[in-house]
C-alpha cells in the first residue's frame, strides 16, 4: 500500500514510511532537547523512482512542503531577508514553512551556498537562528526531512558517498538513512517490472481489473488506501515506546562493533560517529511505533540495524540483491528471523535469539 505505482522496492519503502513515523522528541535533565524526527536521503541513477516516493510521502503527510534543492524563491529552504518599503520582514523557506510535518527536497545536491551553511542547525537541533538586516530571532524547523539527489556522474562503487554525490560528510551524517539505489542491470528484474508496468496500463480503463496469474497486479484486492494508511501512522505515533535491556544491548554492541571496524579501513568511517547510535534508537522507535508496540524489543533493533547497514554497504540485508532490487518477501517472518540469526551470531550474541520473535 506504500507508493503501489513503484514494483517493489521493500527496503525502500520500509524506510521512508518509518521515517515519516518517526519516534518521540523528548528533553533530557539537562534541558537538552532531543529530535525524535528521523531524515532520509535517497541517492540513486535517473529513473530509479526517488520523485515518486517524494511524491507520495508528500501526499501521505497531514501537512508537507515539496520543493527541489535550489528552492523556488530567494528564501530557498532557510529563509531570507525581503526589504518592504522601508522596513525588512523575513520570507520563510521550506524547513520552516514544513515544521512539524514533512519536507521532501527533491535534487538535494543542488541546494544553495548560504543553505548549507545553515540546515546544519535545521537539521540536528531543528532551529534556525536568524540575524539578518537587523531582525534576531529564532525560527522552529521540526520537520522530516525525505531527500532525493543523484549522483555525480557515474557512482563510483570504490569512492566514498560523500565524493559522489558531493555532499559534505557533515551534513551526511546528519541522514538517519541514506540509500543507493544503481539501476544495474539484472535480466529477470527487468522482465518482472516490464510486465508490471505493461498490465498497469492494459488495465488502467477496466473498472473490474484483469486476472493476473502470476499475481503481479491483482487489483490491489486487500491494499490499503490512501486514507486508511495516514489513519494507521496517526495511530502508531500515539504510542510512545520505551527502549528495553536487550534492544539496548543489540544497539550498543553493533554500534561499537561498528567502531571498531571503521577505525581501521572504511570509507564511511566519517559517518560512523555518536549521530549513529542516535539514529538507530529513533529507527528501532520508529519501527515499535509501526508494530503498535509500546516497548523496543529485539526485532525492532534487528530491522533498524539491518537499514543502517544497507545504507553503508548498498546492499539489501537479505541475499546480495541491490536495495533497488529487492521485492517484498513472501514470508517476511522467515526471512526476519534468518535475518535476526545472522546478526546477532556476527555480534556474539546468540542468547538473544529466542527473542527476536517478541512482539
Amino acid at each position: 500500500c506504500m507508493c503501489p505505482q513503484l514494483y517493489g522496492l521493500f527496503f525502500v519503502k520500509l524506510a521512508t514510511l518509518l521515517t515519516m513515523i518517526g519516534s518521540p522528541s523528548f528533553t533530557d535533565n539537562r534541558g537538552t532537547r532531543v529530535r525524535g524526527d528521523s531524515h532520509l536521503l535517497l541517492v540513486g541513477d535517473p529513473g530509479t523512482g526517488k520523485s515518486q516516493i517524494l511524491r507520495y510521502a508528500a501526499k501521505l503527510a497531514p501537512r508537507s512542503v515539496q520543493t527541489t534543492g535550489c528552492g523556488t524563491t530567494s528564501a530557498g529552504l532557510t529563509c531570507s531577508a525581503v526589504r518592504e518599503g522601508s522596513e525588512y520582514m523575513l520570507e520563510a523557506g521550506a524547513l520552516v514553512l514544513a515544521d512539524r510535518g514533512v519536507c521532501c527536497i527533491d535534487e538535494f545536491g543542488s541546494i544553495r551556498e548560504h543553505d548549507r551553511a545553515t540546515i546544519h542547525e535545521a537539521m540536528e537541533q531543528q532551529t534556525l537562528s536568524v540575524a539578518k538586516a537587523g531582525l534576531v530571532c529564532t525560527l522552529n524547523t521540526r520537520t522530516t526531512i525525505i531527500a532525493a539527489t543523484n549522483p555525480k556522474g557515474s557512482y563510483d562503487v570504490d569512492s566514498d558517498l560523500s565524493t559522489n554525490v558531493g555532499i559534505a560528510a557533515p551534513l551526511l551524517s546528519r541522514f538517519d538513512m541514506v540509500l543507493v539505489l544503481l539501476d544495474s542491470p539484472e535480466r529477470e528484474w527487468d522482465q518482472t517490472v516490464s510486465e508490471h508496468i505493461l498490465k498497469s496500463q492494459m488495465c488502467r480503463d477496466d473498472d473490474e481489473g484483469v486476472d493476473m496469474e502470476d499475481g503481479l497486479l491483482n487489483t490491489n484486492r486487500g491494499m490499503w488506501d490512501l486514507e486508511k494508511l495516514q489513519a494507521y501512522i496517526n495511530y502508531a505515533k500515539s504510542f510512545e515506546p520505551v527502549l528495553g535491556t536487550h534492544a539496548a544491548r543489540v544497539l550498543t554492541t553493533f554500534y561499537k562493533s561498528k567502531r571498531n571496524r571503521d577505525s581501521y579501513s572504511s570509507t564511511e568511517a566519517g559517518r560512523t560517529t555518536l549521530r549513529l547510535l542516535e539514529s538507530l534508537i529513533r529507527i528501532s522507535k520508529a519501527h515499535a511505533r509501526l508494530m503498535a508496540s509500546a516497548h523496543v524489543n529485539v526485532r525492532d533493533a534487528v530491522v533498524a540495524i539491518s537499514l543502517v547497514e544497507m545504507s553503508m554497504q548498498m546492499q539489501s540485508a537479505v541475499g546480495d540483491d541491490s536495495v533497488l532490487h529487492k521485492d517484498f518477501p513472501m514470508d517476511p517472518d522467515k526471512v526476519h528471523k534468518h535475518l535476526s540469526e545472522k546478526l546477532l551470531t556476527d555480534l556474539n550474541l546468540e542468547d538473544l535469539n529466542h527473542l527476536t520473535d517478541e512482539f
